[in-house]
């Protein structure tokens, strides 16, 4: 009985919509079947235009121009990367397509990966960096110099730019293979080189005078993270003026500067010790040496299992099974930016432990860790996995079916003010958090969740982050969120956000949330989910899989494979796949497969109060499937049903008014199978026309045979 309801309330709602009525699909040519990358999937001209005609933008593009935007309020720190996606909905997602793209060519190489988030949040610096074929790279060390003699050099050099005594080369140091010896040393040269670059980015006195003189890493992420913790009222509000202050006064462009010198350096490091055929023999003897710079103690430990308790600024383990404990791959203090570790290979776990901050966080500095073979585990309690607090946080994993788990908030590549990624090249992965993670960037924050290859899942957890306000569920601001700081209900600063990226590069995957998620954006921010291939399931909710509002963009584009939306899938509310509200543009894009999707209001092309929601599925012989709300049960939402509509309101008596507000449902190729009785149907066309302003169009095609 209840099921009967449930299309009783859509066949009416339908009715009341759909006021332009079904019709045959007009007649385009077939196109062919183009296959291929990703750069390949765009919806033909012909069919483009005819849609503009449909929803009353005929010679102009479906977007908002930066005029119209305007209207939307004086938020600081908007980026123009963000600004500039708002032109045109066919411009989404043929960037985020190429970002995909280009992540998964690069993912092998830190220093690319990094240099494609700090251009998400406009700032290029030190892309190929000119280092040179041989030699040690700098002129302050011979190019023919050993090993031991190059690090005698290294360490006199730190070590008069810093506090700590000078150290001789310890005596088990000769016992390293030289390809180990190499990585070391080009770790120092490239820190060191780095060093004045990320120094000069922080505005110091200001620092000083907000934080205090030596802060403690306690106390810097404290600061940092004010505007998000702080509140009045059950609303986000802080007495800090500084730590709202403190986006702008970071040289964005030092900083990544001084990240790309670093990880230059690494990535030689890296492709030399790989020529080389790996660390060598070592020594059965060789029981683990440290020694002191300038920068904080580098630590070398042997081939067995270890427990690494005690952070330092480079931190290299050999191999074994290890256990890594604390606060690792963090920057020590505001003097000593750059904290890294390296372990060889073995399984091995990660423990950040009950405190914040931890394995592989830029507090304001650079936080890097790889693991470069093994089954790894890796659990924090929160920021870390990845994490950028004025800083760029990076974790890559190399091989090996691994687990990563963010207890709470601001993991596995989440940045505030910087970059942040988590790269894993290879295996199946399981990624878990609870809340704004896996691909969450804020305010100047672009947060990266790259996994090239193997049949992963992607977990943000039910009682991670529980609303009141979204039905009692969890607001999971992961998997591909840009995430902004909505302050007009509470202290009135209001903070533009960033880029939120997951790229899955290949392989059957499963996604799990429930409210904000899967390539979303959310106040003056882009989220963004690409998926290149396999069979997937998705499971999510509210603004999920390519929605967005309040200003903001989302983007969710799975390439090819027999995929399943919501099947099941009983918590699912609304709003989601392809749905935009308030000055917002959603995208969902299906490329190729036998898909089967499942749909509540405000679904697949749905456009809510001056925004745009588009649905496209390319190819395949889909199964589309509704479950309506039902009035009595949520009257707010239940009368614009999905698959190409919009709302409407009565009149503002303001800009609003003269915005439009347009909701696209697009299926071009397959046997498709709708609800019977429904408008929508397949080979047909059903516009709409609410109001003045409000727009909306369902089209199947059968552009593809």
């Amino acid at each position: 009985m209840k099921r009967l309801l449930g299309v009783v309330c859509f066949l009416c709602a339908c009715a009341a919509a759909l006021a332009g009525g079904t019709a045959p699909a007009p007649d385009f040519p077939d196109v062919g079947w183009p296959g291929g990358p990703r750069a390949e999937l765009a919806v033909p001209d012909a069919v483009w235009e005819h849609l503009l005609s449909k929803v009353d933008v005929a010679g102009r593009p479906l977007g908002y121009t930066q005029q119209e935007m305007a209207n939307y309020g004086r938020d600081v720190y908007r980026l123009r990367t963000v600004e500039n996606l708002f032109r045109d909905v066919r411009g989404i997602p043929r960037a985020s397509g190429r970002i995909a793209e280009e992540l998964v060519k690069t993912a092998a190489d830190p220093a690319g990966v990094v240099a494609m988030a700090y251009t998400l949040t406009d700032i290029s610096a030190g892309r190929n960096l000119p280092l040179a074929e041989s030699g040690w790279l700098v002129d302050w060390i011979p190019a023919d110099a050993t090993p031991t003699a190059a690090l005698e050099k290294a360490i006199a050099r730190i070590g008069r730019a810093g506090e700590a005594p000078l150290a001789r080369v310890p005596r088990d140091w000769r016992k390293l293979p030289e390809g180990v010896q190499r990585l070391v040393v080009r770790v120092l040269i490239g820190a060191e080189e780095a060093r004045p670059w990320l120094l000069a980015s922080l505005d110091r006195p200001f620092l000083d005078k907000a934080v205090g003189s030596s802060p403690s890493v306690e106390e810097l992420y404290r600061f940092a993270k004010a505007p998000w913790d702080e509140e009045r009222l059950g609303q986000l509000a802080t007495l800090r003026p500084g730590t709202l202050e403190a986006p702008g006064r970071l040289d964005r462009n030092h900083q990544a500067f001084g990240v790309a010198v670093f990880l230059a350096h690494l990535k030689k490091a890296l492709d030399e010790l790989q020529a080389a055929g790996g660390t060598g023999q070592v020594p059965d003897d060789f029981a683990g040496l440290s020694f002191q710079t300038g920068l904080g103690p580098v630590r070398i430990a042997g081939t067995g299992p270890d427990v690494l308790g005690e952070p330092g600024f480079f931190t290299l383990d050999l191999g074994g099974d290890d256990i890594w404990i604390g606060r690792h791959a963090v920057p020590l203090t505001l003097d000593s930016p750059v904290a890294l570790t390296i372990d060889l290979g073995g399984n091995d776990a990660y423990r950040g432990g009950k405190e914040p901050v931890a394995m592989g966080c830029g507090l304001f500095g650079l936080g890097a860790m790889l693991d470069l073979a093994g089954n790894d585990s890796y659990s924090i309690q929160e920021s870390g996995l990845g994490a950028a607090w004025y800083g760029a946080g990076l974790v890559m994993d190399f091989a090996g079916n691994d687990a990563y788990s963010v207890q709470g908030r601001w993991g596995i590549g989440a940045a505030h003010v910087g970059v942040a990624a988590v790269v894993d090249l290879a295996g199946d992965d399981r990624y878990v958090c609870g809340s704004e993670s896996e691909g969450m960037g804020s305010t100047y924050g672009a947060g990266l969740l790259l996994d090239v290859a193997g049949d992963d899942a992607y977990v943000a957890r039910d009682d991670g982050a529980v609303s009141e306000l979204y039905l009692n569920q969890s607001v999971a601001m992961s998997q591909g969120v840009g995430f902004g700081r909505r302050a007009d209900l509470g202290d009135g600063h209001s903070l533009a956000g960033g880029f939120g990226v997951l790229v899955d590069g290949a392989g059957n995957d499963d996604y799990h949330s429930q409210v904000w998620s899967q390539g979303a954006g959310y106040w003056w921010a882009v989220g963004i989910l690409e998926d290149l291939g396999g069979d997937d399931t998705y499971r999510n909710g509210k603004y999920s899989w390519g929605a967005a509002a309040h200003f903001g963009i989302g983007s969710a584009v799975d390439l090819s494979g027999n995929d399943r939306y919501n099947i099941g899938n009983d918590t699912a509310k609304n709003q989601f796949q392809g749905h935009a509200r308030d000055g917002s543009i959603g995208v969902a894009i299906d490329g190729d497969g036998d898909d089967q999707y499942m749909f509540k209001s405000h679904c697949a092309g749905s456009g809510d109060l001056n925004a745009i929601g588009f649905f496209w599925d390319r190819r395949g012989d889909d199964l589309y499937t509704v479950s309506f709300d039902k009035p009595e049960e949520n009257p707010m939402w239940a009368d614009t049903p999905p698959m190409g509509t919009a709302t409407t309101y009565e009149p503002f008596r303001g800009f609003r008014d003269d915005l439009n507000a347009a909701g696209i449902f697009l299926d071009t190729g397959g046997d498709d199978r709708y609800p019977e009785g429904a408008a929508p149907r397949n080979d047909s066309e059903w516009p709409t026309n609410r109001s003045r302003r409000s727009w909306g169009c369902g089209l199947d095609v059968p552009l593809y045979k």
